[in-house]
């Protein structure tokens, strides 16, 4: 069965370009052209949308999309996790929002929920593995380090994919990338920073895809 293509409008038509891949169908030219700080631990995060006000790991402050495999492999490593958490965040139950699931059809089981937020009342508190005992940084990437697995087993793609994200066969920056000021800061790329972990997540069939979008005759 022939997967169909999405459809694009004349204006979309313009800023996608085609990618010949069987999750991937078009990337926004803007993967390309952007840039992106090279290191985020050592960059000072600020809120251009709020007069510049300096907010460490701010892409972080919502909570992200988690679909419930990756809730179960982040609950499988529930001792690891905890034991780099502050002590009232180190209760599973209350790491994840569920109050209003959100559908998803390209997600497993149809919808995704979002990792807490350390005040449920306040979406801009940060996300609950954000703030562990050793100050910035995701605590689910620390507690890989620690305990010596792979980041990739319990992090959700959303957090990987960063800046970028994709929906209904689309690759694109992150709806809030401009927002940052890791945004367009420094002389990385971010399709060069990130070609490793799209390969990673998707196969190495989309980065050799959309490295021919930026050189057809490879």
């Amino acid at each position: 069965m022939v997967k169909r293509l999405p459809i694009l409008s004349e204006r979309e038509a313009i800023k996608y370009l085609p990618v010949h891949h069987e999750r991937i169908r078009f990337v926004d030219r803007a993967v390309f052209a952007a840039s992106f700080t090279s290191s985020c631990e050592g960059h000072q995060c600020l809120c251009r949308d709020e007069d510049d006000e300096p907010r460490l790991d701010a892409c972080c402050q919502h909570g992200a999309d988690v679909t419930v495999p990756e809730k179960q492999a982040i609950l499988r490593r529930a001792q690891e996790v905890a034991s780099v958490l502050k002590p009232e965040r180190r209760s599973p139950s209350g790491w994840f929002d569920e109050r209003d699931p959100e559908e998803d059809p390209e997600a497993p089981f149809g919808f995704v929920v979002r990792t807490a937020t350390s005040d449920l009342s306040s979406d801009r508190s940060g996300c609950v593995f954000l703030e562990h005992s050793e100050g910035r940084g995701c605590g689910l990437h620390l507690a890989a380090q620690r305990y010596g697995f792979d980041p990739a087993e319990i992090k959700p793609g959303a957090c990987r994919l960063y800046p970028l994200s994709y929906s209904d066969g689309r690759l694109m920056l992150a709806a809030d990338f401009a927002r940052y000021s890791c945004a367009n800061a420094g002389d990385a790329g971010v399709y060069a920073t990130m070609r490793p972990t799209l390969d990673e997540m998707f196969g190495g069939q989309l980065a050799e895809a959309l490295d021919r979008v930026i050189d057809p005759a490879r």
